[in-house]
């Protein structure tokens, strides 16, 4: 198992799974909490750590359980495994299109500001 892939998806799920959830969003970031939603249901030590995780983003105990549960789960399953390298694969590589026509921010770490822009028209002040 890919340590870097599982680390970056359960980043990612922390980072941006409940506001992809909250915004019913078709987008890749979407697929992915989905994807995962669908095998870690509510009610189990999976499901809950996922929503944990989702909900405290900055709690590196729910993240660390998280990937271990994601890992195990990518182990067991080849197809889960597929899937969850494809959704990525997605999120992490947009097509050309996506790039022509839509803002496409990725953001991993900690900061106490960022700014991500495209196309600004007029001053910026901060």
């Amino acid at each position: 198992m890919e340590d870097q892939l599982v680390l970056a998806v359960t980043t990612t799920l922390a980072t941006k799974g409940a506001e992809a959830l909250a915004s019913g969003a078709r987008t890749a970031t979407g697929a992915l909490v989905r994807l995962v939603r669908s095998r870690f249901r509510r009610g189990t030590r999976e499901g809950d750590t996922l929503t944990a995780t989702m909900e405290h983003p900055h709690e590196q105990s729910h993240q660390a359980a998280l990937a271990s549960f994601l890992a195990a789960e990518m182990a067991r399953d080849p197809a889960f495994d597929l899937a969850v390298r494809t959704a990525w694969r997605r999120l992490s590589n947009p097509t050309d299109e996506t790039h022509q026509h839509n803002v496409v921010n990725n953001f991993s770490g900690a900061a106490d500001r960022v700014v991500q822009a495209h196309d600004i028209r007029g001053d910026i002040n901060f």
